[in-house]
């Protein structure tokens, strides 16, 4: 587990988080399911503490945007399975689970088999955001430069 920045941190308490949250998977897991994607460990892990947040920042340009960890809310958008199959071929791997949104639902994120977290949607790139679920959050929320893969 990273540290916070402390804005980010003032971001997830807003949001509801708390250090030991934990939440219900199994409607995410039934969801993932559902929609014929990979239910994985690391997406488990991370939606157990995380899941269901939306939190609002600012971006760099001034501008007011979102990220959430609503899985059912991110599979239900029209582009996920598109970007769900362009990832997976991209990658070379079916082990993607899809985990949330970003800048009003313009980035679908899923995470893979080691807990790495990817975007894509955006632009009709993919991208490597984090090495984890919360070096992710911290990534977005202040407003980062991605790894385009």
């Amino acid at each position: 587990m990273i540290s916070f920045s402390d804005e980010v941190l003032q971001l997830l308490q807003e949001a509801g988080w708390y250090k030991g949250r934990s939440v219900d998977t199994n409607r995410y897991a039934a969801a993932t399911r559902a929609n014929n994607c990979a239910w994985q460990e690391p997406a488990q892990r991370f939606l157990a503490e995380f899941g269901g947040l939306l939190l609002r920042f600012l971006r760099r340009d001034g501008s007011v945007t979102t990220l959430h960890f609503n899985v059912s809310q991110a599979l239900a958008t029209h582009n996920s399975s598109q970007v769900f199959t362009d990832c997976m071929a991209r990658l070379g791997s079916e082990g993607l689970t899809v985990i949330g949104q970003a800048y009003a639902e313009d980035l679908v994120l899923l995470m893979d088999g080691e807990g790495r977290v990817y975007g894509g949607g955006c632009d009709d790139c993919l991208y490597l955001i984090a090495h984890s679920g919360e070096e992710a959050i911290e990534t977005i929320c202040l407003d980062l430069a991605f790894e385009v893969v």
